[in-house]
Formats: C-alpha cells, structure tokens, sequence
C-alpha cells in the first residue's frame, strides 16, 4: 500500500511537471512572430545569414542557432508559415521550453523534488525568462546551458565521476561559446570547488577537477590574441548608458522580480548554509561580484548575468519548502501556501503587463518602418538611431545614422535638399534619444521643421520604448 502510493504521488508530481512545461510553452510561442524585432535581434539574424567558417565569431552558438532556425522553418514551409522574426526565433523559444524541466532536475538534484517543481513553475512564469525566450539572442541559450553545466558539476562533486565531470565542461564550453562573459561562471564553480576539497579530499576529486578546469587555462592565455582582447574590451572606458553597479543589481532584481529575489534572499540567511546552497551562493554570487568589479571599467550590463538566474529561483523554491514544512508541522496547512502563491500571482501579472501592454518588451520598429514605406518617396532617405532595423526591413531606402545628422544639423539638411532629395524621415526612439539627447536639441530641432506622423507607445521595464515618426518636407 506504501508502495502504491508512492508511485502515486510520483506519478503526480510528473504530472504536474508536464502541466508547468505546457503552460511555459504556451506563453513562449504565444505572439513569438508578433514583436518586431530589436537592434541586437536584427544584427544577431543579418550576422547569421552572413556566417561561414572563415568568418566565425567569437561566441558562434547563437549565430548558428539563428541560421538553423531559418534552415529548419524553411524546410517546413509547407507546415510553418511563419514571419520572419518567428522563424528566427524558434530554436530560442524551444530552448527556452527545454531549460524548464531542466531547472526541475537541477532543483531535485540539489533539494528535493517539491523545490524542483516550484523552481520550475517559477522560471515558465517569469516574465525575464519569457522576454529572452522570444529573441534571437544569446541569453536563452546561457540559461540553458549554464543549467545544464551546474546540474552535471554538482552531480560530479557528489558521485566522483568523471564522466559527469566531461558533461559538465562540454555544457560549459557551450556556455562560453554562447556568451564569451558567462566565462565568469568558471570562478565560480572554481570556488564551490575549493570548499569541497577542503571539505573531503580524495585523489579522484582531484583528477576531476583538473580535468575540468585544465582546459580553461589555454582560453586565459589567448587574451593576448587582438581580436579576442578587442571584443573583451570594447566597451572600457565608454559608458555612456550609466551602467553602475546599482543599475546592474536592479536589473537583476527587477528581471527575477522582486518577490522572488527577497524571497531568494531568505534562504541564504539560514544557518549553518548547507552543501546546495553554498553552491547555488557561489553560482549567483561570485559572477554578481566579478561583474560589479568589471563595470569600474566595461560598459556592462546587467542581463549579462541572466544565465545565473536559476540559483535565485530555486532559492527561492527553497524559502517556500521551508516555510511549507514549518508550518505544516505547526498545523495551519492553508497557510503554507501564501508565499508560493504571491510569487505566482506577481510573474502572471508581470506576464499580462508584457502581452498586454509593454508589446513584448520592445520597441514596434517594424510598425513605424511599414508606415515609412506606405509614404514614402522613391528620394527620401530615413534617419534614426539604428540604421541596421532601417537595413532589415526597408533595405531599399537609404538610412542614415542620427550621429552624421547630429554633427551639423543645418549642413545636413542644406546638403540634402542640394542633393534633390524631398523629404526626411526621422524615427525617435526615445530610450536611446534620451540618453544622446538629454538637452532635447536634436528632438525640439524636429519638431519645428516636421510634423508627427505617427506614435507607436511602448513602455516596459521602467522605460519609455516609444518611437516617434516624423516626416520633414
């Protein structure tokens, strides 16, 4: 009878596995096609059409990714009519979905299994973890794959083996190869590491680990290869988008939602810190510390260290367990669920918000260039912050960087109207306007001499994305 029902409670808990899973994947190809794309995604799909082997980037897993997804919904066309952004974005999407039952198994594997279901449910509701499921990016794929290589080495550091050990440098070789800064978790295992060999040493260990950080030595040594230190430190000494360690902090806390980071919080305060969490502190926390560090001197953002958000999940999976046993053993059950329950209902809300309102989390580029095209010109040429979208959608007009514009604004326009052209188009996108054009010089100098032709609003994650259009004639 025990027996029995122990199979029934498994057989439930797959169950409700399957349930979260579903639910995740629905919300991940629910409008995948529907949101334009942004910057980063069109540069990430045009690099990828252009990809060869004498031209690989650094970090080529995304690049690939993206080119297979085209490959695999082309071949399907005749099942898949899909537009190009949700073609693009398929393999993310289904990386997304897979990296659900994965952070399930990393919680089981580090707790039990309640804490890996709530994990589980917490990440397919989160709103960060959706946005990137639904962009041709890398970070989808860093969630992934930086799962995977803490799943495989907690496992090898408990078993001794070395076969985990290999599966764990392959998921964290594609980690890198995905993200060149998510090398950042090699410290971090590296010092979970330490506590184990200081905690029990044994000759086995040793070799595993040598085995798995050895290789990491050869990458350190490269730094003095050009092209590898140019991509690393292109960004010191230029920070113009005020990224502060606070602003990274924010990010993060504003990305997992703050319910769920508070709650994370509390799970690290418990005393003395067991095995699984002091490894989920050193995966979260070490990357958090190196980062800070390096935007003293690098332009860097907080979503840089999205790979490491499923520690502050399952943490927080963790806080709920605690709470759950705690006071079951004191006989109030219906109040065990209040705090899991809260979590929830915030990432819904923040899930209504992102379909309802915030478009996605991006700016409607392609709605504002569509209109362009309705009106435009065969002379008219097009000015805006980011002539790469202009590239994608609109390859037949010309696009022009606000920066030429912005040199000498009068000049600019005296040589194109030399030039026969009639009109100007000028997309505002106020995120970034706001930050080259603090004072409104450029945006008061469009608004005398053109007038609105159209507003596309877009607000999410505290920020204006709203893109303005206007025509000069």
């Amino acid at each position: 009878m025990l027996k029995f029902s122990s199979q029934n409670c498994l057989k439930n808990k797959h169950v409700l596995l399957v349930c979260i899973v579903s639910i995740g994947a629905l919300l991940r190809f629910w409008h995948l096609g529907k949101w334009s794309f942004w910057i980063d995604e069109v540069l990430t799909v045009m690099d990828a059409d252009e990809l060869t082997l004498s031209n690989s980037p650094i970090n080529p897993i995304p690049y690939l990714a993206a080119k297979f997804s085209l490959f695999i919904c082309e071949g399907l066309s005749f099942m898949v009519d899909g537009s190009g952004e949700w073609n693009s974005r398929l393999i993310f999407c289904i990386a997304g979905i897979i990296s659900i039952p994965i952070i399930y198994s990393l919680g089981q594997c580090l707790y039990n299994r309640r804490i890996g279901l709530l994990a589980a449910t917490f990440v397919a509701l989160s709103n960060w973890h959706l946005f990137w499921s639904q962009n041709a990016r890398s970070y989808i794929l860093t969630f992934l794959f930086a799962a995977l290589t803490a799943w495989f080495f907690y496992r090898s550091l408990e078993k001794d083996s070395t076969l985990l050990t290999i599966c764990a440098l392959i998921s964290c070789v594609c980690l890198i190869l995905s993200h060149l800064l998510a090398a950042a978790i090699v410290p971090a295992l590296a010092t979970y590491a330490i506590f184990q060999l200081y905690r029990e040493r044994n000759r086995k260990r040793w070799i595993n680990m040598i085995v798995f950080f050895l290789p990491f030595t050869i990458p350190v040594l490269m730094l003095v290869h050009p092209q590898i230190w140019g991509y690393i430190s292109s960004g010191w000494g230029h920070n113009e988008w005020g990224r502060s360690p606070l602003y990274i902090i924010l990010t993060i806390v504003q990305g997992v939602s703050i319910p769920i980071a508070i709650t994370a919080f509390f799970a690290v305060l418990r005393k003395p810190i067991d095995r699984p969490t002091l490894f989920l502190v050193c995966f979260a926390g070490v990357p958090l510390g190196l980062l800070l560090i390096a935007s003293q001197l690098q332009n860097v953002a907080g979503y840089y260290l999205f790979w490491s958000t499923p520690a502050y999940f399952i943490l927080a999976a963790v806080t709920c367990d605690r709470i759950w046993d705690k006071i079951n053993s004191e006989g109030k059950g219906t109040l065990r669920v209040l705090v899991p329950c809260v979590l929830i209902v915030t990432l819904l809300s923040q899930d209504f918000l992102y379909f309802r309102y915030e478009n996605g989390g991006r700016p409607r580029w392609r709605e504002a260039l569509h209109a362009v095209n309705a009106n435009r010109l065969p002379s008219d040429k097009i000015v805006l912050s980011e002539p790469k979208i202009a590239k994608y959608y609109l390859p037949e007009i010309e696009s022009v960087h606000v920066g030429e514009f912005m040199k000498d604004k009068d000049a600019f326009e005296r040589e194109w109207r030399s030039s026969g052209g009639k009109r100007l188009w000028f997309i505002v996108d106020v995120a970034s306007f706001n930050v080259f054009d603090a004072d409104l010089e450029v945006r008061n100098w469009i608004r005398q001499r053109g007038h609105l032709l159209r507003t596309a609003p877009a607000f999410s994650r505290a920020k204006d994305r709203t893109l303005l259009l206007y025509v000069v004639e």
